[in-house]
């Protein structure tokens, strides 16, 4: 038999990783082959008698090494080879780098070292002072002078005392000063200069076969490294575990082009109550993209039990979310991508359909669709289009292969159809494969992404649905709004009434009623103004009906800008995604507060009764947990600065939990995580 192979993706120049195997029954030893290729040319090969080799390489520049495998016998025989794993050296960053990322194997103990350029201040020498902010951060020297031409500075990273995952802190040089307080300080004259540092401990990666997820699975549909001229998409996840006992999870990377045997797939361990991060995850964790080549698929992420099996009960203290994004050296553009659980996948049902909505093809929007199979088995799709009224215009049918991940690019386009208010419906025609959709909505002008998830076609529905976090602010150079979409799902019209509660004012609101036909998507662009005919206000949005309806309801806020707009898909909230007094918490994951982002927390009441909220901020490596208690009026919403009105100074990869410790009223919450040079949001709903 084969052994099986596992080895860490990517690593850093002079860290020591090690090629690991599976034990076959009868072996004498084992040779271990190395390679430059993955055709093994010219191989150095080397016998083991043990079931691991280490290596340290040193590079100057990213620089591929493939090893494989095989079983000796002491008869002579050998068996077959294992599936080849390839193991990418980076070198350290160039001292002008402004994301600075290192791999290191979990578990090493050996410091990375490298200089970073500091700029210094025009018009003479000056003094400075650099610290940083973590433990295991250090840098040399730490005060001195700075020349107009700018220094180098050493800096170093310690993973000895770090566990699984990404951890970020941050270099604050400050020029002309003597003192420098914990958060960021100025002279007066000159902005301090901020690098935020990260550091990955990545686990070793082990090829699997594709087989259908368990019952407790939670799949992120779409993750990638996808390089470019001027920038490269990543992938950002977290993966929270809230319960009081470690919690061990697979993690698996499926590249999503049906053909593939195999996946791949490493084990993440998550400490009661952490979060971990996995940034970059596709790259970092699993090796596409350190030598320039590009990505994209699908994120399983399943619990383990006590025995390291995988647990088929879905975990009610697991929380998961992603974040695909633009980077380049203006910032980020980017897009939440909510974790699914695999059970809400569709199959091949007469009432299953997935609907999205707020897709547009125009000159200044186009619509990317994507498709997912996750079961390793085979399905055919027929993909409709429909218009605002509901009138079909387009049907597409095709076949997904098992574990396909299918993007279409310009989707509406390639049909030749124009539409500002389209809709997408998805379902299953034949074969036993379960397929979910999102579409990806892009500014042509900025590049600006929002994700449009499906949600399920018809159902008994709600009475209720909640925006929050609705807008038509001018300041500055900024002006937002808020466009809403109303789709009825049903074989009857729908009147529903649309109510307006200004931010922290309930008392105030404003009413209007519409009626949305059978099939129809209702647009109310610019709604306050639109609809309610104001302006320089912000608040949520309740969408009631007389009884229960099948209707959703999803919005997008933005920035109007002359060059394009900026922006965040906003889905409703149904009165069971709301929590009340003895209830669970909501999570919101993803959130930040530093040099790179800033974050706002919207909480909102829905049922019509006060409440007191408690808001809770994890930070993943404090004991304390600082907590902020607001009071909500009935139908009030708020929305708080929490994270940057703490002064803890820079704050990376915190978790934010919300209850309700008194009163009758139901709550809802969500993050709005800012790019500080973009302006971009991103909407992390609570879950």
């Amino acid at each position: 038999g084969a052994p099986v192979a596992s080895a860490v993706a990517e690593t850093t120049t002079g860290q020591t990783y090690a090629i690991s195997w599976s034990s076959i029954s009868g072996a004498s030893g084992y040779e271990l082959q190395q390679a430059s290729d993955s055709s093994f040319t010219n191989p150095l090969t080397m016998q083991v008698a043990g079931l691991s080799q280490p290596f340290t390489k040193t590079v100057s520049e990213g620089t591929a090494f493939f090893y494989r495998v095989r079983a000796l016998s002491a008869c002579g025989a050998t068996g077959p080879y294992s599936t080849a794993l390839r193991v990418a050296v980076v070198p350290v960053p160039d001292p002008n780098a402004t994301t600075i990322n290192i791999n290191v194997p979990l578990g090493s103990t050996t410091p990375v070292t490298w200089q970073i350029f500091v700029p210094g201040v025009a018009g003479g020498t000056t003094t400075f002072i650099a610290t940083v902010d973590k433990p295991w951060l250090s840098v040399t020297p730490v005060s001195g002078v700075v020349p107009p031409t700018g220094m180098l500075l050493t800096m170093a990273i310690d993973p000895s005392t770090l566990t699984d995952g990404t951890w970020t802190g941050t270099l604050i040089v400050v020029y002309g000063s003597t003192t420098v307080a914990r958060s960021v300080a100025t002279n007066g004259n000159t902005p301090p200069f901020v690098v935020p540092v990260s550091v990955s401990l990545v686990s070793p990666v082990t090829p699997v076969a594709l087989n259908t997820p368990a019952a407790s699975a939670v799949i992120i549909p779409a993750v990638g490294h996808l390089a470019g001229l001027s920038s490269t998409w990543r992938s950002d996840v977290r993966l929270a575990n809230t319960s009081a006992l470690l919690q061990k999870y697979r993690v698996t990377f499926n590249s999503g082009d049906g053909n593939a045997a195999e996946l791949k797939s490493t084990s993440v361990s998550v400490d009661a109550g952490a979060t971990t991060a996995l940034d970059d995850v596709v790259r970092k964790w699993f090796g596409t993209g350190s030598l320039g080549e590009s990505s994209n698929g699908a994120l399983i992420i399943e619990p383990l039990d006590g025995d390291g099996k995988v647990s088929p009960v879905p975990s009610t203290t697991t929380a998961v979310s992603s974040r695909t994004y633009n980077a380049s050296s203006n910032g980020t553009l980017g897009q939440f991508i909510p974790a699914l659980p695999f059970a809400s996948f569709i199959t091949k049902s007469a009432n299953s359909f997935l609907s999205l909505q707020q897709l547009a093809q125009t000159s200044t929007f186009r619509s990317n669709l994507g498709l997912l199979e996750a079961s390793g088995k085979s399905a055919s799709v027929l993909v409709s289009v429909f218009n605002d009224l509901g009138v079909k215009l387009a049907d597409l049918p095709l076949t997904l292969r098992g574990g396909e991940q299918r993007q279409l690019n310009a989707f509406l386009s390639d049909r030749g159809l124009t539409l500002p208010n389209a809709r997408i419906q998805v379902g299953v025609t034949d074969g036993e494969g379960r397929v979910t959709t999102y579409a990806s909505v892009v500014d042509n002008n900025t590049g600006d992404p929002f994700l449009v998830f499906g949600v399920p076609v018809g159902g008994a529905g709600a009475t209720r649905f909640v925006v929050p976090g609705v807008a038509d602010l001018q300041g500055g150079s900024a002006s937002w709004r808020t466009d809403v979409r109303l789709f009825n799902g049903g074989t009857i019209p729908q009147n529903a009434t649309l109510t307006f509660f200004p931010t922290g004012d309930p008392a105030h609101s404003v009413s209007k009623s519409a009626s949305i036909n059978p099939g129809e998507v209702k647009a109310l662009d610019a709604v306050l103004q639109s609809l309610f005919g104001l302006s320089n206000t912000g608040g949520a949005l309740h969408v009631t009906t007389p009884s229960a309806a099948p209707l959703v309801v999803t919005a997008r806020t933005y920035d109007q800008r002359p060059g394009g707009t900026v922006g965040q898909f906003v889905p409703a909230v149904a009165p069971s995604d709301s929590v009340g007094f003895g209830g669970r918490s909501l999570q919101i994951l993803q959130t930040e507060e530093s040099a790179r982002f800033r974050t706002n927390v919207g909480i909102a009441e829905m049922s019509g009764q006060s409440a007191v909220v408690e808001i809770e901020v994890h930070l993943p490596d404090s004991k304390i947990t600082p907590v902020v208690r607001v009071p909500l009026a009935a139908n009030e919403f708020r929305q708080l600065p929490i994270l940057g009105s703490l002064n803890l100074g820079a704050l990376y990869n915190t978790r934010i939990a919300v209850r309700v410790v008194e009163g009758d009223g139901r709550v809802t919450a969500y993050g709005s995580v800012i790019d500080r040079e973009t302006g971009d949001p991103t909407y992390i709903p609570a879950q």
